[in-house]
């Protein structure tokens, strides 16, 4: 499977940065895994700028306050479900993303009813995508 997390912003924090290489180079073992960030623009160029990146017969799966919240188990059965070749996971930046974008995704879950900045989001989004390979996988991370 190739995962591919698309995120309006940039991760500016050394700390956070390291964070974000140990769990990309976790992923290598179980996924082909790649975060592409993208310039703040505003909800409707970004949303043509995410647009874009997104074949067709992609599975896409926006990060959205309104979606339902899942836990890491349900994350990872949503994962383990996907028939696509490659699932898009998308962030969008600090003004939400246009509705365009909304009605793209086949998915759209919540991380969390708080706020975080983007750093922290797309941290916490790749922690999750580790963790639900290691559910899928019955491995003992997640305990």
């Amino acid at each position: 499977m190739i995962v591919r997390l698309i995120c309006v912003g940039k991760v500016k924090e050394r700390f956070t940065q390291e964070w974000l290489r140990e769990f990309e180079k976790r992923l290598t073992k179980y996924c082909s895994f790649e975060s592409v960030e993208l310039k703040e623009s505003g909800k409707e160029k970004e949303a043509a700028d995410v647009l874009r990146l997104i074949k067709p017969d992609d599975s896409v799966i926006l990060f959205d306050v309104a979606g339902p919240q899942l836990s890491g188990e349900e994350f990872a059965e949503l994962l383990r479900r996907q028939t696509a070749k490659r699932v898009v996971l998308i962030i969008g930046g600090p003004d939400g993303v246009a509705e365009e974008l909304r009605k793209r995704a086949n998915q759209r879950i919540s991380i969390s009813r708080m706020t975080f900045t983007h750093q922290i989001a797309r941290l916490l989004v790749t922690e999750q995508v580790y963790r639900a390979f290691t559910i899928i996988k019955g491995e003992k991370y997640h305990k």
